[in-house]
């Protein structure tokens, strides 16, 4: 048998075999970095395409320096990305707005500063920022946008107000916000949350077929009139109250509690009768718009005859409602804020937490709800 000797490679061979296997090691090994660099990035917080740009745009170390950063994650994925406003990007509180990138280099084009366009975002709409562009330059958007509940659809209505009323900033906002640069009964709201912290007033209308679920009856003793009723909790949370006054040597009664959109439509035209319009509108809502049509409302009294604002029962009514739940809501001097004159008898409920919170803030509840409730 011949035995064949095996081939050894020549040395230029050998030669080109280890350059191979030198450029699959070093090929692996620098898949296996940009991998792991590519991890880096995705640990903190960038999305794939967001670390291709950064590449693209020669980014690592600056991203890497800054850190994790969702708005410049999100310019980073956009079309409309801007490398000469990167400073910009990472000191811009991200908003969950489609057009947010658009419009942060649009209002950064226009010469507003980062701060400015924090407030300008956070105070509006997509589509309420693509309205505040259209405008001239704003030199302050502080003026009106520094307070929480500012809106930026309402610009134009708080510069309005501001050259008729010259009254504070704060003031602007929230008259503006409650609608009392406009008319009474005027551009009005149709109420959808009918939850304890409904706001009943000339803005905001209940619908005629609106009728709580939850409407019990009040128990007679604590009634002048028959067929009183309530919500379940605002009753309870008034017999409560009446007791403790009892306890105090003093009685409360109900004089009127809930009310249907047919009965407040035919107070409401009876006062319309016999006073006229302007008069009728400062002692009575008009039907749709009144609080009693939420079961939520009384109307106290200590007798049939009494004035109620002369009695030792409303003194302890200013410094005890709250505690069950209850607030004045028509208080002396606000008139011009609520559109009604002083109830002295006319209480709201909006339950202990909340009611505490209005009474201790001295505001009226149009007031507090614009300024701390209002989630629109």
């Amino acid at each position: 048998m011949v035995i064949k000797k095996k081939r050894r490679l020549s040395k230029k061979g050998r030669l080109v075999i280890s350059f191979v296997c030198a450029l699959i090691v070093l090929g692996g090994a620098f898949f296996g970095f940009q991998k792991w660099e590519e991890h880096q990035f995705l640990t903190l917080g960038y999305s794939k395409e967001a670390y291709r740009e950064i590449k693209s745009e020669n980014l690592k170390d600056y991203v890497k320096n800054v850190g994790e950063n969702k708005t410049l994650n999100i310019c980073l994925e956009s079309a409309d990305f801007k490398k000469e406003n990167v400073d910009s990007y990472v000191k811009i509180n991200y908003q969950d707005q489609s057009r947010f990138v658009t419009h942060v280099n649009s209002l950064l084009d226009l010469g507003y500063t980062v701060d400015d366009i924090n407030l300008i975002l956070a105070r509006g709409s997509d589509d309420d920022v693509e309205a505040f562009l259209a405008h001239e330059k704003v030199d302050d958007v502080s003026t009106y946008l520094t307070f929480d509940f500012a809106k930026l659809n309402y610009w134009d209505r708080y510069e309005a107000y501001q050259r008729e009323e010259l009254t504070t900033d704060e003031k602007t906002v929230v008259y503006v916000n409650i609608g009392l640069d406009k008319e009474f009964y005027t551009d009005y709201q149709v109420i959808h949350d009918y939850s304890v912290i409904v706001l009943a007033n000339k803005y905001n209308q209940l619908s005629r077929e609106y009728v709580p679920d939850d409407l019990v009856s009040i128990p007679e003793e604590y009634c002048l009139n028959e067929d009183q009723k309530m919500v379940e909790e605002a009753r309870d949370a008034f017999v409560e109250m009446a007791k403790k006054a009892e306890e105090d040597g003093l009685t409360l009664r109900i004089r009127s509690s809930y009310r249907t959109y047919e009965q407040q439509e035919a107070i409401y035209n009876d006062y319309l009768e016999n006073y006229g319009q302007a008069r009728a509108d400062s002692i009575a809502a008009r039907p749709g718009f009144s609080e009693h049509q939420t079961g939520l409302v009384i109307d106290i009294a200590t007798s049939q005859t009494s004035v109620f604002s002369s009695t030792e029962e409303y003194q302890w009514m200013k410094n005890n409602a709250h505690l069950y739940g209850f607030i004045q809501r028509y208080p002396e001097g606000k008139s011009d804020v609520t559109g009604y004159n002083n109830e002295a008898w006319h209480y709201r409920y909006l339950g202990v937490d909340l009611a505490t919170k209005v009474h201790d803030s001295g505001l009226t509840y149009d007031e507090y709800y614009v300024m701390y409730l209002d989630q629109q």
